[in-house]
This record gives C-alpha cells, sequence and structure tokens, in this order.
C-alpha cells in the first residue's frame, strides 16, 4: 500500500460508534436467523405425526436440507460479496430467509418443507460473508477481532433465544388442537410456530435496509478496484499460507464439530439418563447457551486482540488452542455425572471455554486476507465448517452409540469420547499454524 492510500485509510475510517450499532444490527439479524433455523428442532413430533415422516426424514430437514445448501451457497455469495454492494446482499437474503421460513408453515409434504429449509439456507447464507467483510472495512484491524466475536457469538445468543422463546411460544401453542390465523386461516400449531417465528424477519429487513451503510472498501485502491480473482489465485494464496488456513479452516471447523455432537445429543443424554423432560433441559440449555456460549465467543475475540496488542504475532490461534484444552477436562466429566444439576454446573464451563475459539479463530480471517478475496475465502471457510462440523458432529456421536456401545442409554460414553476426541485434534491441527501465523505478521 502507498503511503497516499494508508494516509487515506486513516482519513476515512467511519466512526466507531457507528460501526458498533452495525455490529449490534447484525447480531439482531443473527439472532433471527437462529431462530427460523432451530426452530425446526422444537417441532419434531408434530412434523412426524402431521407429515407422517420418519426420524430419518427429521434428521434430514434438520441437517442436510439446511446445512449442505448453506454451506454451499457460501461459495458464490462470498464471491459476490467481495465485489457487490453488501448491504443489498444481505438484505435480500433477509427477505428470503423470512419468507422461506413462513413457508415451511404452509408446507403439506416432507418434499415442500425440505425445499423451505433448503431456501432458508440459502438465504442466511448471505449473512456471514457479507457481514464479516463489511465489518472489515468498519474497524482497523487492531480493533477488529471483538467486533467480529460479539457477531459470532450473537449466534449462540440466537440458540438460546430459540430454546427459550420457541419452547414457550410452542407451548402456549400447544394448548391448541388448530389455530386461526389471519389470511391463512385454520392450520395446525407447528405450522403457525414457523410463521410467527419468521414474523421478526420483517422488522430486520427493514432495520438493516434503512439504517446500515456500505462501508467503503479498505486496502489499496487498486486492490479494491480490480474484479473477483481467478479461483486459481485463491487456491494458490491459501496454499501459500497453508500452515494458517489449515490451522483456521480444518482446526477450527473440527472444534465446531463439538459444539454440534453437544447440541444434537446432550438433551438426548439428559432425558434418558437423568430424568429430565424436553422442556426441562431445553431452558437450561438454552440459559447456557444464552449467557455461556455467547460468553464464552467474546471472551475469546477480547482475549486475543488483548495478546496481539501486547505483540503475540500468533495470538489468534493460542487463544483457540487454549480454549479446546480448557474445555477438555468438563466435556469428560459432565456426563459422567449422576445428578443434574451437577452434570448442568460441569456442561456451563465446558460451553464456555468451548466457544471461545469461535470468537479468535473466525475473527482471524478478515485480517489475513486481502480484501478482494475477503468474502470468498470467509465463504469457503463456512463450507468446511458446516460440512465438518454441522453435517459430521452429531453423526460421530450416533455412531459411537450405536456401534460401539450399543444402547441408546449409553450415549453419556458417547459424549465423554467423540467430543474429547475432537477436541484434542483441533488443538492439533491448531497448533501446526502457529509458525505459519508468525511468519505472516512478522
Amino acid at each position: 500500500m502507498s503511503m497516499q492510500d494508508e494516509a487515506h485509510d486513516r482519513e476515512r475510517w467511519p466512526a466507531e460508534a457507528y460501526g458498533w450499532y452495525v455490529v449490534f444490527v447484525m447480531c439482531l439479524c443473527s439472532i433471527v436467523a437462529f431462530v427460523d433455523r432451530q426452530i425446526i428442532n422444537l417441532l419434531v413430533e408434530d412434523i412426524k405425526t402431521d407429515l407422517q415422516v420418519t426420524d430419518t426424514q427429521i434428521g434430514l430437514l434438520q441437517g442436510l436440507a439446511f446445512a449442505l445448501f448453506y454451506a454451499f451457497a457460501a461459495i458464490p455469495l462470498g464471491r459476490l460479496a467481495d465485489t457487490g454492494n453488501r448491504r443489498i446482499i444481505i438484505t435480500i437474503g433477509i427477505a428470503v430467509w423470512t419468507a422461506a421460513a413462513a413457508a415451511c408453515g404452509l408446507a403439506r409434504s416432507f418434499v415442500q418443507l425440505f425445499v423451505a429449509r433448503t431456501v432458508v439456507g440459502v438465504g442466511e447464507a448471505t449473512l456471514t460473508p457479507s457481514g464479516f467483510s463489511m465489518l472489515a472495512d468498519y474497524f482497523r484491524p487492531a480493533r477488529l477481532s471483538l467486533p467480529l466475536a460479539v457477531m459470532t457469538g450473537s449466534s449462540f445468543f440466537g440458540s438460546g433465544i430459540a430454546l427459550l422463546i420457541g419452547g414457550y411460544v410452542i407451548a402456549q401453542l400447544g394448548r391448541f388442537e388448530v389455530v386461526t390465523l389471519p389470511l391463512l386461516g385454520v392450520i395446525a400449531p407447528w405450522k403457525a410456530a414457523f410463521i410467527i417465528g419468521a414474523l421478526p424477519g420483517l422488522f430486520a429487513t427493514l432495520l438493516f435496509f434503512f439504517t446500515v451503510r456500505e462501508p467503503e472498501r479498505r486496502g489499496s485502491r487498486a486492490d479494491v478496484a480490480q474484479q473477483n480473482p481467478p479461483l486459481r489465485e485463491v487456491v494458490g494464496f491459501m496454499v501459500q499460507h497453508r500452515g494458517v488456513f489449515g490451522a483456521v479452516f480444518l482446526g477450527v471447523s473440527v472444534l465446531a464439530a463439538v459444539q454440534f455432537c453437544l447440541g444434537a445429543w446432550v438433551p438426548a443424554h439428559f432425558i434418558r439418563n437423568l430424568g429430565w423432560t424436553a422442556p426441562e433441559i431445553g431452558y437450561a440449555y438454552g440459559l447456557i447457551f444464552l449467557f455461556c456460549g455467547t460468553g464464552g465467543v467474546i471472551s475469546g475475540g477480547w482475549f486475543a486482540d488483548r495478546l496481539l496488542a501486547r505483540g503475540q504475532l500468533d495470538a489468534h490461534l493460542r487463544v483457540v488452542r487454549l480454549s479446546a484444552l480448557l474445555a477438555l477436562p468438563f466435556v469428560l466429566a459432565f456426563p459422567a455425572m449422576s445428578s443434574g444439576g451437577a452434570a448442568v454446573a460441569l456442561l456451563a464451563p465446558a460451553v464456555f471455554f468451548g466457544t471461545m475459539a469461535f470468537g479468535a479463530g473466525p475473527s482471524l480471517i478478515p485480517v489475513i486476507c486481502p480484501p478482494r478475496m475477503r468474502g470468498l475465502l470467509i465463504a469457503i471457510y463456512l463450507l468446511i465448517a458446516n460440512i465438518v462440523g454441522q453435517a459430521g458432529g452429531p453423526i460421530i456421536v450416533a455412531l459411537f452409540t450405536d456401534r460401539v456401545f450399543g444402547a441408546p442409554e449409553l450415549v453419556r460414553y458417547s459424549l465423554m469420547v467423540a467430543p474429547s476426541a475432537l477436541l484434542l485434534l483441533g488443538a492439533a491441527l491448531v497448533t501446526m499454524g502457529f509458525k505459519g501465523l508468525r511468519e505472516f505478521r512478522a
């Protein structure tokens, strides 16, 4: 970057207060997205009864329909974020996933619900690539980790809200055999839950479109002015810095699989082995996600910024590895507890320490990427994280339970073995990137 470009950047950075307002709006949008994404998990039995579908089909609706299309849609949307108007991209995305989430409430068959869920995934795939790219143009690199960690943490906040508020709405609707809605007439309560859950998306669409501005892209003017780089150039950049990208893309994705393991099977463990009801574990786990998950992500970003300010060039990856190692003893211990209260007390720090990785790891991507590659590289990360984490994590626990331990109630041992092994693997992969990150920043 030339001296003129550096001076230009210093003069034209937006006010940080407005940058934090944009973070706030993006967090609201992320929370809305997670409610629309996860409310289906609370409606399983009603959907099975009404649409006459199997557990396997429910699993396809929860995982494949959303995660696979979300992951692959992120690639072209990431490329679009590198040159297009990110404000418009996100606004259209919110409108699309809101309409699709409401359409889930109109589905009369498995196929219709599957298609609606895929469109929810495609719409939500706009938020992270364009959102991370925008924030990288609102905050200087030395102050970027915390805003990105806050945005990432909103996903865990949204998960908690989905469990708490979604559970309340469903409980209220569950008192009625049918629900009458304006224009739609008489529908089943589970369908009404989808539609009501989608309503906040209308507010989020308008709020984002009318109050968020498209920031000027940072970096060299010549760099920003160029079109999307060829894919071979992006791949070449990743290969050149393979240690760093391997640590972030693979290491952090493996650690994401841990959280999806827990999210999928902790409720089953509490119900099968500790005698809890679904609402009881829903409220308890929702509060853990709300406070420990969100707090862990934000703490990870804050800690990485502090270490970087002290000259620790591999700060982000050190925080990711520390996250895995601190979570390990709690992940091993909580399934062994015979008391629900003791298990919750150990699960809370397992989630807090485990989620610190997601405040430090993903926030490294916009910092080390050229501006014109940012959206695409974030999208590639999302592709890997969703395939490894969301699609792969839950099935690992299921395979241990079915094929190794052989009984449903022995899921407690699967929850001890599988996530612990993933934590160690993730920590090892992240450690391999320390040297490369130091050299990159030197």
